[in-house]
């Protein structure tokens, strides 16, 4: 059944507004934990507000795009919609610090699925050729969830307390359930026979689960290399290996091993998951590298990413108008990666004597390069799989994404530290970047925490590179013109 351009478009808005939902619940809680710890006590346990989050709407994602597949998208982001508006209104209302903690991870719940099926949702209505251009509206998305969910949950939280930035998504989050299942009511649903692979379930959110637990955990508040930690992560090791071989001998795989043979997925996923590593890697230190190092005052600090995030759009944009344009996904990773790299590699060299105005000039240039990978990736992925295939490999690179990203943050933020530590033992130990935020150091400890950035810049930079050699092997395939909604010629 084929949609007029204005139904493609009430798909698109539709799609847009659940990833506007997913994202900006990532963002918007930040300034409040001060005033839910207040509230609700139990300061240890404040983490665990935004660490629930992570953990479900992470290990949901290829889940949910899997299952729908099978059930459809419709149903599929209804019950991911319900579960964030019921996880929002219960976050609200939470008594205390627990409460608030499983009601965090059930919206994460929806959130994670939100997210992950809105892209797949975008590929059953436009074909491979014009998706790249769609992409624009996620990045734009991401960017404004980013610049303006601490702004808005400081100002809801002090003029009308924290739960305010919970109640909030009730109301949006109906808007979005009316409106979707409205624009998706058309779709064709393509119910299958399938078994669901249970276990295989299981096994990835556990093991997903626990590796979360150990990036969260470790070298803040358990050394790594702990009792704790270590039997953490052997366990992820022994979930990694019994999920390997359940994926091989499920007839419905979760995350189906022909995806990482493919030669387009396959450097799809490694590049992706390098990228987004150091992507957020380089969104998450920049702030502290301008308050900190560079002396910046707290307000510049966050607005300096601001022509960064916009530098990414247009290099999404133009991606996008690229690949429709050619019909291939190729060229503008290929060429915008070491656009990437170079100033982050002369921001390595720099890092102790440059100005903010000219670190924020390499940022954004930066932030050019990173761009195009992400809508490339998402493109040539959903062009290389047959359409019964759609949502689980939007699902799986969108879970790749995350895991990087956790992995990157995690490990650049170890390295920084770890090198702060090294060299300046008499500050003491810093355990979190927050840690690291609140020290005010003297000029001299400046020089050497900026060196130490500069440190950390170049390994992102060098991941880059690793990330550009990895993409370089995917094979180019052209991007055809008709969206999942069509038949498979092989059907």
């Amino acid at each position: 059944m084929s949609l007029t351009q204005r139904e493609v478009h009430i798909v698109v808005g539709s799609a847009t507004m659940g990833t506007f939902l997913g994202a900006l619940e990532q963002t918007i809680v930040a300034t409040a934990l001060p005033s839910i710890a207040r509230d609700l006590g139990d300061f240890t346990l404040l983490p665990w507000v935004v660490t629930a989050y992570l953990l479900t709407s992470t290990c949901i994602m290829p889940v949910m795009g899997k299952l729908s597949d099978i059930y459809g998208r419709n149903r599929m982001m209804t019950i991911s919609l319900v579960l964030f508006i019921i996880g929002s209104g219960c976050s609200a209302l939470a008594p205390g610090m627990i409460p608030l903690i499983i009601a965090r991870a059930l919206q994460g719940a929806g959130g994670g699925g939100v997210m992950a099926l809105a892209q797949a949702i975008i590929a059953d209505v436009v074909s491979p050729r014009d998706r790249g251009k769609y992409s624009a509206f996620f990045s734009a998305v991401w960017a404004t969830a980013a610049i303006i969910g601490p702004t808005v949950g400081g100002f809801l939280t002090q003029f009308q307390g924290w739960p305010s930035i919970f109640w909030i998504n009730v109301p949006l989050g109906l808007l979005t359930l009316v409106v979707t299942r409205y624009s998706l009511r058309k779709l064709p649903v393509k119910l299958r026979r399938a078994p669901v692979d249970q276990w295989g379930i299981l096994l990835l959110c556990v093991g997903t689960v626990t590796l979360l637990l150990v990036l969260s955990l470790g070298g803040k508040r358990l050394s790594w290399i702990s009792p704790e930690i270590l039997a953490l992560a052997g366990s992820v090791v022994l979930l990694g290996l019994f999920l390997l071989f359940q994926q091989r001998r499920t007839a419905e795989p979760i995350l189906p091993p022909k995806f990482f043979r493919d030669r387009v997925t396959g450097p799809a996923f490694s590049s992706s998951f390098i990228v987004h590593a150091a992507y957020l890697s380089t969104i998450v230190l920049t702030p502290i590298y301008f308050q900190v190092a560079l002396g910046a005052p707290v307000g510049m600090a966050g607005l300096a990413l601001i022509p960064a995030l916009v530098s990414v759009n247009i290099a999404t944009t133009w991606a996008g108008m690229h690949c429709r344009s050619s019909g291939h996904y190729r060229m503008p990773t290929l060429v915008c990666l070491p656009i990437a790299a170079i100033p982050l590699g002369i921001l390595a060299f720099v890092a102790d004597s440059v100005s903010p105005l000219v670190a924020v000039v390499l940022l954004t240039v930066a932030g050019f390069g990173y761009g195009p990978i992400f809508p490339c990736t998402m493109v040539a992925s959903q062009n290389a799989v047959q359409n019964r295939d759609i949502g689980s490999v939007t699902g799986t690179i969108t879970f790749i994404r995350a895991l990087g990203g956790a992995i990157g943050i995690a490990a650049s933020s170890a390295l920084l530290l770890g090198l702060i530590s090294a060299t300046l033992p008499a500050t003491g130990h810093f355990s979190s970047l927050e840690d690291l935020a609140r020290n005010e150091l003297p000029p001299e400890a400046r020089m050497i925490v900026a060196d130490a950035f500069g440190k950390v810049y170049a390994a992102i930079a060098l991941a880059l590179l690793l990330g550009l050699a990895l993409f370089a092997r995917i094979e180019d395939r052209s991007l055809h013109d008709r969206p999942a909604t069509a038949p498979d010629p092989a059907d």
